[in-house]
């Protein structure tokens, strides 16, 4: 199923089957980190009511019960205190994506995703996607571009089930450019094409392996 951030307006693919028989799930938009409900469709249940108050997660304003719910419900270790590593939040966006456990399930059958960077200070290099959400940044993320003009999250790449492929800007500093017009929504990219990130630009190359196999 296709889950649709209600702030936000991104678009994440869910596994219906991490519901595991619950009426109800709660989801973290790994973009703008905004925390919503969603509701398994193999199930009917009433709408909770939303002045009931529910305890406070950490670093989190309080929330009501419309607001919470999959993704932090089940019973889980005591958090560690302090900061997170970097490694950790791209772990736990990921999984509030509905990423975890083995992305390359979700990827589309029969295609081969990368991006090539054509300018900038890692240009001619290439960065395969093998998971359905990957982020571009300056020392973080799938695509490092070593740019200092580009943020460290920068923008972020969504692979479809469908074999569709959507560009966003992560609220950069610089902005996200196509075309030269700077990126406002998220906005759907094909084989070839070619998005601009501070001094670097990037392009995304799509392989059919029904066509060209890889030996």
């Amino acid at each position: 199923m296709i889950v649709v951030c209600p702030a936000c307006q991104a678009r994440f693919q869910y596994d219906e089957q991490r519901f595991e028989g619950v009426p109800k799930k709660r989801f973290k938009c790994p973009k703008c980190a905004h925390v919503f409900e969603i509701a398994n469709p193999a199930l009917t249940s009433p709408v909770p009511d939303a002045t009931t108050a529910l305890p406070d997660l950490p670093g989190e304003a309080p929330l009501t019960t419309a607001l919470r719910s999959p993704y932090l419900d089940a019973p889980s270790a005591p958090q560690q205190q302090g900061r997170t590593t970097q490694r950790s939040d791209r772990e736990t966006m990921l999984a509030a994506a509905g990423l975890g456990g083995d992305p390359g399930a979700l990827m589309p059958p029969g295609l081969r995703f990368s991006v090539a960077i054509v300018a900038g200070p890692q240009a001619s290099s290439v960065h395969p996607l093998e998971k359905p959400f990957n982020t571009v940044g300056r020392e973080d993320g799938e695509i490092i571009s070593k740019d200092p003009e580009v943020s460290r999250r920068h923008a972020a790449l969504e692979i479809r089930r469908d074999g569709t492929v959507w560009l966003s800007d992560l609220q950069s500093t610089n902005g996200t450019f196509v075309g030269g017009q700077r990126l406002e929504r998220t906005i759907q990219i094909s084989h070839q094409d070619e998005f601009t990130c501070g001094n670097s630009t990037f392009m995304l190359v799509v392989r059919d392996l029904n066509e060209f196999p890889m030996h």
